[in-house]
């Protein structure tokens, strides 16, 4: 009888070993899983943002110019010829475009895999970044278009216009010349395009800053892993 419940006793711990084995086995497979989703998140977030940076210095750039010339033609009209009035009309209808690398994150987030990162104060800057941040990117690619094509329809109703490189320009620019030159109104609108394109300027790069520090605790997180 003894022996019987002994084997009986022997029996149950073997199960329960077993099952606890095989909890401890799924628990640390469970883990491992969650470490290497949460490190690939990482390798995904930095790429995406490193092509963020990179497609907004570009814009930035192109951007830049387009301030050096309007600041030009406020300050200079005077002195500037037929032919070169006729190339800054249509080179200043050049508006910036960014389309952010939004797939990576956007798929992180509804897959559930985003919130496999564990550094907590890390997850909140990553998704402080994509949902409110980087909404600086649509909102003054909005404002540039608008005060362009506010430019535009001031063109069309007060010019002869002829289809240029960029967008239109001026239709004949040596008999237009002194007229565009003492145009006040336009002036206005080449104010208010030289504003909203220094916003540009001054906003995305404080969003490239914000980008850079954000992918520099991310790749320094991911680091860790590696070493």
């Amino acid at each position: 009888m003894k022996n019987l419940l002994a084997r009986g006793g022997i029996e149950f711990l073997a199960v329960l070993l077993g099952i606890t084995g095989s909890l401890g086995i799924d628990d640390w497979s469970s883990s491992r899983n969650d470490i290497i989703e949460e490190y690939s998140a990482y390798s995904r977030l930095s790429k995406a943002m490193e092509q963020d940076i990179e497609n907004i210095e570009k814009e930035l750039l192109k951007n830049d110019k387009m301030v050096q010339i309007i600041n030009h033609m406020i300050n200079d009209i005077g002195e500037i010829d037929a032919d070169s009035l006729t190339l800054y009309i249509d080179q200043t209808q050049s508006y910036v475009t960014v389309m952010p690398q939004f797939s990576d994150y956007e798929a992180l987030k509804s897959t559930g895999k985003l919130y496999k990162i564990s550094d907590f104060d890390l997850l909140q800057k990553i998704i402080d970044l994509y949902d409110n941040k980087y909404g600086e990117i649509e909102r003054l690619m909005i404002e540039d278009k608008r005060a362009i094509f506010m430019q535009d329809e001031f063109f069309i109703q007060n010019y002869a216009m002829k289809p240029a490189i960029e967008w239109t320009t001026l239709k004949d620019a040596e008999s237009d010349l002194d007229r565009i030159k003492s145009d006040k109104v336009y002036m206005n609108y080449l104010v208010f395009m030289y504003k909203v394109k220094m916003q540009v300027n001054e906003r995305w790069t404080k969003l490239i800053d914000d980008i850079k520090i954000v992918k520099k605790e991310i790749d320094l997180t991911n680091q860790k892993n590696t070493i």
